[in-house]
């Protein structure tokens, strides 16, 4: 075979590996840079002058483009047994949003108010302090607060929006309960729980369900966004806590985005296909 051939086949060879290799190698370059995000998390606690309760809290800053860019706050709540050390806004399905919101000058903080509260008179107290805090510490205008949560967190942030109307600026709630009352009703077994977060059953206490119902109090919402999310398969929150709701607020011709995921249970992937939808919608809430 005549060298003058093969040299410039196995020169071809070589060479188109090595730009096969380096176009595969910048592709994955640009998808690692695409994807990387780094994360300024901070942790901090809250005293309550008046009881001397201590209640901390996460607090996540945003990347901020200029100072020129206004910063808003999320007060993010998670669900039933959850911690700071585990809770549902840390989590995958949830990492677009959280890049997104830091992006666009967001603060979020996520509070332990507790594995069980149910937004119940001492959580809503604990907030309280915490958002004043991290108002006053990063100089945040009280008119841009929002405030999101999961299962439990997502009928806690509708409870603390009735709490606080003139401080929420928009709701988004994720399988959330839209009344305690009626959800244990639902699920017996969270009958304890609630009761003790309340002190006492909806018959002993009514009062103290019926201020933290979003179903019984929509009237409050006249002038607050709300965007509701809930799979259809979810057997823990039925989803017609979410519809309801919904129906109620759009005859009203209140602000609402009702979000149903066909083939969904109770879970965080409920939020894996509506992240930007999510970070639009406290965006717009500002407008």
């Amino acid at each position: 075979m005549n060298p003058y051939f093969v040299i410039p086949v196995w020169f071809r060879i070589a060479t188109t590996t090595a730009i096969l290799i380096g176009f595969c190698s910048s592709a994955l370059f640009a998808a690692e840079t695409d994807e990387t995000f780094t994360e300024k998390i901070t942790r901090h606690q809250y005293s309550d002058p008046q009881t001397g309760k201590i209640t901390p809290y996460l607090l996540y800053h945003p990347v901020k483009k200029s100072d020129s860019q206004p910063t808003s706050l999320l007060i993010y709540l998670h669900g039933a047994g959850g911690s700071l050390k585990s809770y549902n806004y840390s989590r995958e399905p949830y990492q677009k949003l959280r890049k997104e919101l830091s992006r666009r000058g967001f603060y979020v903080v996520v509070p332990e108010l507790g594995k069980l509260h149910f937004m119940n008179a001492a959580a809503k107290q604990a907030l309280d302090g915490v958002t004043a805090r991290v108002l006053t510490a990063q100089k945040i205008s009280q008119h841009r607060v929002h405030i999101m949560g999961t299962s439990m967190g997502g009928g806690s942030s509708l409870a603390y929006t009735l709490h606080r109307p003139e401080l929420i600026r928009s709701v988004c709630a994720v399988m959330p309960m839209t009344d305690f009352a009626d959800w244990i009703k639902e699920n017996p077994r969270y009958a304890r729980p609630v009761s003790a977060a309340y002190g006492g059953s909806p018959q002993q206490v009514p009062d103290a369900y019926h201020v933290s119902s979003a179903i019984q109090n929509v009237d409050t919402f006249q002038k607050i966004p709300v965007m509701l999310i809930h799979g259809l398969k979810d057997r823990t929150v039925l989803p017609r806590h979410s519809q309801k709701l919904a129906e109620r607020l759009t005859e009203k011709q209140f602000q609402c985005e009702l979000i149903i995921l066909d083939n969904l249970a109770h879970s965080d992937e409920v939020m894996r296909s509506v992240q930007i939808q999510a970070a639009d919608f406290f965006e717009k809430a500002m407008q």
